[in-house]
């Protein structure tokens, strides 16, 4: 159930203004490692940018922005990121940072950038994720680590390790100072996501609900996540972090996405209306990519095209 609470605001003027250093300083990051950095995008809040490219052995995995969250009195981590040597880099940064324990690591979805590295954690810790994750893990974890094995812990309970906690609606945490409201949608991205929104910064990390630069890769619905994301715009946020590209503000974030999978929902009833095949649908697809600005494009969006059509030809 969507709550529609504001829990904090910041006037648009001052958003702005914040938003505007924080990109002139960007980035003011704590090294761990040379290709692996944290920077503080607000206080107490340590973001990682994950590359734009395709997960593989050769990248150790690291596509995905990770997170850790200090409050007075414990952490929570949101994306531990998609290799044990990245979990391992990450546990560095929280303990160069603070001597307070992880308590939380918060998986937003099933996909393994975003999940591989959860077996770098001790069993004290708690894993969240969202009510249909296990079911999610069941059908794609051997398929995950037979296609990256050098990414997970070679021993699978651990590679493959399931929620503690499970979000059905809503669920708050509560890091001493700072509570992080865990929100869980209907399938949009995927069947499995969760945001989470960080009341003392006003911070949203929406993970894969939103892409900024590379191309939004669709594994779920496109009608369910267009109607996620207008349940998102309702709320006012300070900073959006997506799952992958840069943060901003929403609508730097957000619009772009909006009008690729709006367009993307247009092109391809079109081709269904037309008659045409989804091969037809797919290379059409691509001519009319002429001048894109989205990375990885012609990997991912005949994917999205493919996902798209297979679910609106039955509409």
């Amino acid at each position: 159930m969507w709550t529609g609470r504001k829990i904090f605001s910041v006037p648009s003027a001052a958003r702005c203004v914040a938003l505007t250093c924080l990109w002139l300083t960007w980035p003011v990051a704590h090294a761990v490692d040379d290709d692996y950095t944290f920077s503080e995008v607000a206080e107490g809040v340590h973001l990682h940018l994950g590359l734009n490219e395709d997960m593989s052995a050769a990248n150790h995995g690291d596509i995905v922005n990770s997170a850790f969250i200090v409050g007075s009195d414990a952490v929570a981590v949101v994306d531990p990121g998609g290799s044990t040597r990245n979990g391992l880099l990450l546990l560095q940064a929280i303990e160069a940072q603070t001597r307070l324990p992880v308590k939380w690591v918060i998986l937003t979805h099933i996909h393994p950038d975003h999940m591989a590295a959860v077996s770098v954690f001790s069993e004290e810790v708690t894993v969240v994720a969202h009510a249909n994750y296990p079911r999610a893990l069941a059908q794609r974890g051997d398929f995950y680590l037979s296609r990256y094995p050098e990414l997970f812990d070679a021993d699978r309970s651990k590679a493959l390790r399931l929620p503690d906690v499970l979000v059905e609606e809503v669920l708050s945490l509560d890091l001493g100072g700072r509570n992080l409201l865990l929100t869980a949608y209907p399938t949009a991205h995927t069947d499995n996501d969760l945001s989470v929104l960080d009341s003392l910064s006003n911070t949203l990390f929406a993970s894969d609900l939103l892409f900024a630069q590379r191309t939004p890769s669709l594994d779920g619905s496109l009608p369910g996540w267009l109607d996620v994301m207008q349940r998102l715009a309702e709320e006012d946020y300070s900073l959006v972090v997506p799952g992958h590209g840069k943060p901003g503000s929403w609508q730097e974030v957000a619009a772009p996405q909006l009008q690729y999978l709006q367009r993307l929902r247009q092109d391809v009833t079109g081709q269904i209306e037309r008659g045409n095949t989804l091969s037809e649908a797919i290379d059409n697809g691509l001519q009319r990519a002429s001048g894109h600005h989205w990375q990885l494009y012609e990997q991912v969006h005949p994917g999205n095209v493919t996902k798209a059509y297979t679910e609106l030809e039955w509409e």
